[in-house]
C-alpha cells in the first residue's frame, strides 16, 4: 500500500512545514483553465468533458495539465453508460452456452469502470471526503497566498 501522497510545495510553506532541501524549486503552478475536449471523444463524452471541466475550474480544481485525467475519466464513464446498459438489457446473471448460470461480464466491466472513475474522481475532489483534501489552484490575476501570508502581519 502506498503511503500518503506529498503536499504540494506552497502549503508546505504557508504551514511553516517546509525543508529547503525537500522543496521542489521548479514546481509547476498552473493557472485555471477550460480545455478542449480531445477530438477522439464522441460527442456525448465531449459534452460531459466541457460540463465537468467547466464545474471543476468554477471550483478552482481544473488547470490546462489536467486535461488528460479528465479526458480519462470521460472515456471510462463512456465506458460504464455502454457496460451499464448491457447489464440493464441482458440483467446482472447470463447463462452460457453450456446451461450455467453466470456473472454477466459487462457487470464486471461496469464495477471496473466505477472503482476507476472514484479514483479519478477523489483527485479533483469530487467526492465529500476527498474535497477536504484538495488545493485548489488560485486564478492567474491574484496574488500570491504564500506573499500574503507573509505580509498580512506587517501594516502599511
Amino acid at each position: 500500500m502506498a503511503g500518503r501522497k506529498p503536499l504540494p510545495t506552497q502549503l508546505k510553506l504557508v504551514k511553516g512545514t517546509a525543508r529547503p532541501h525537500r522543496l521542489n524549486p521548479a514546481e509547476p503552478t498552473p493557472s485555471v483553465a477550460i480545455p478542449d475536449p480531445p477530438e477522439h471523444l464522441d460527442a456525448e463524452a465531449a459534452a460531459k468533458f466541457t460540463d465537468m471541466a467547466t464545474l471543476l475550474a468554477r471550483h478552482g480544481v481544473m488547470t490546462e495539465l489536467d486535461a488528460g485525467a479528465l479526458a480519462r475519466y470521460v472515456v471510462i464513464w463512456r465506458r460504464w453508460l455502454d457496460a451499464e446498459a448491457e447489464v440493464k438489457r441482458r440483467g446482472p446473471v447470463v447463462k452460457t452456452v453450456g446451461g450455467n448460470i453466470i456473472q454477466n461480464p459487462f457487470l464486471a466491466v461496469a464495477n471496473k469502470c466505477l472503482a476507476q472513475m472514484g479514483q479519478i474522481e477523489s483527485e479533483f475532489g469530487l467526492t465529500p471526503s476527498s474535497r477536504s483534501r484538495i488545493r485548489t489552484a488560485a486564478p492567474a490575476e491574484t496574488s500570491d497566498p504564500f506573499e500574503e501570508f507573509l505580509n498580512r502581519g506587517s501594516r502599511a
